[in-house]
């Protein structure tokens, strides 16, 4: 029974581990192919801040070009009033997307502005007298190209990038400054158009650069940890200096993904899984099923002929390899007169008294005895660890009275069951199971016999 239930747990641990390993293959594969979609929305999000570096470069770019005409109309007139000043102003502002207002200050004063309303009190600013923007003055000068700086905080509210242009009547050799133009760009404008805002919900998004410092400049926007933990980063470039944009993660990548998208190997993996364990759990079933009908008595649920023989020969080999030590016997049983309760009252009522002495014989034996039907209304019973003759006379009439102390009833009829026993005691000079098996069975013939 021992080795039996062993070949069951085998089969048992070999289900639990093609599970483990088939569960372990699915977690497997959906952890490579999160990383795989993972990587591809990072892909797409570098390919997203790239559009953004490539969209701001160009709305400033051509903000700053669509003044040019306005740099070259004073190199060409540098002692000219410009009272068409609001057209000209007007016909530069509608060419720009973002810009907002713009400054011309001769000397670097000053003196046109655009549009005026808001901004009458910037007349006949001197730049010299501001720190800051006289820095960002000087510095375009120095450079004789245009200076992008801030982005600063405007005093009629939200924030601008300021450009410099540079003026100078002797290009190219620009000796003689005029001047400069200051352009305002509108900081809301463009980063609407640019697509920072709406990057800026799936990513967290930062700059650093405070003008066009580049690498080494302030974060002006965003967080510090964004470049610490950046997983990309562009270079937006100006006609001098830049500004350095990068993108880290709020959140998972993988939670701007419906669930069933991100789990999709689980999804596929797992039912399959299901419909092959509820398939092993079928083959399993029918393989136990198959298994007891071929060690068990159908009728009486007795361990049968193989599975005794089986048994038998484990407990013979151990008693031959201890020299004896492991002892055991054999009890054979045979119910008298069976046949005729077959031939007058029919199979029914032998199986029930076959069924009856099965329960009899059990309900006197040790939990390690094992009691098999050999077939017809024999019975083999295997006692382990018997090592007296006494010892088994005892056991074999305890058997014999059970069987034949109380009548079978079927259908109101009473059969008085008697049956003979005969034993052997495991002995060396036996070769195999079969000289045991013999021994036994005559045995109880002797015992058949003598009461006939």
């Amino acid at each position: 029974m021992g080795v039996i239930s062993g070949k069951l747990w085998i089969v048992r641990i070999l289900l639990l581990t093609f599970l483990l390993i088939f569960i372990g293959l699915i977690e497997s594969f959906n952890i490579s192919q999160r990383n795989f979609m993972r990587e591809g929305l990072y892909t797409r999000a570098k390919e997203e801040l790239l559009s953004i570096r490539f969209r701001l470069e160009a709305s400033i770019l051509s903000d700053i070009y669509a003044a040019n005409g306005l740099q070259a109309l004073v190199t060409a007139r540098p002692s000219t009033n410009f009272e068409d000043w609001p057209q000209i102003a007007a016909s530069v502002l509608r060419k720009g997307k973002h810009l907002q207002v713009l400054g011309l200050a001769p000397n670097d004063i000053i003196k046109y502005i655009y549009p005026l309303e808001s901004n009458q009190a910037a007349l006949g600013l001197d730049y010299r007298t501001v720190p800051i923007q006289w820095a960002s003055v000087t510095k375009a000068r120095e450079i004789q190209e245009i200076f992008i700086s801030g982005p600063v905080d405007l005093v009629q509210g939200g924030r601008a990038l300021v450009a410099r242009v540079p003026i100078f009547t002797d290009p190219p050799m620009n000796k003689n400054y005029w001047g400069v133009f200051s352009i305002i760009i509108n900081w809301d404008s463009l980063f609407s158009a640019s697509g920072v805002e709406t990057f800026s919900y799936s990513y967290n998004f930062a700059i650093r650069g405070f003008d066009s410092s580049g690498e080494q400049g302030a974060v002006f926007f965003g967080e510090q940890s964004t470049f610490e933990n950046a997983f990309a980063t562009e270079d937006v470039h100006f006609p001098y200096g830049s500004w350095v944009i990068a993108a880290s993660e709020k959140r998972d990548l993988l939670k701007q993904l419906p669930w069933y998208q991100s789990n999709i190997v689980r999804l596929q993996g797992y039912p399959i899984l299901l419909v092959l364990m509820l398939m092993a759990f079928i083959i399993y079933r029918l393989y136990t099923v198959a298994n007891e009908r071929a060690m068990f008595d159908e009728l009486t649920k007795l361990p049968n002929r193989r599975y005794f023989i089986f048994t038998l020969q484990h407990f013979f080999e151990l008693a031959e390899k201890s020299k004896g030590k492991n002892s055991f016997a054999i009890l054979n049983i045979d119910l008298d007169k069976f046949k005729s309760i077959n031939d007058k009252y029919g199979h029914d009522a032998g199986d029930k008294v076959l069924i009856a002495c099965s329960e009899r014989i059990r309900s006197v034996l040790r939990a390690s005895d094992i009691v098999s039907r050999m077939g017809g209304d024999e019975f083999l019973i295997l006692l382990p660890r018997i090592n007296r003759i006494s010892d088994l006379e005892n056991i074999s009439k305890s058997v014999e009275k059970a069987i034949s102390d109380t009548p079978v009833i079927y259908e109101k009829k009473l059969f008085n069951i008697h049956a003979s026993v005969g034993y052997t005691l495991y002995q060396s000079k036996y070769v195999d199971i079969d000289d045991m098996l013999k021994a036994a069975d005559e045995a109880m013939y002797v015992v058949k016999h003598g009461l006939a």
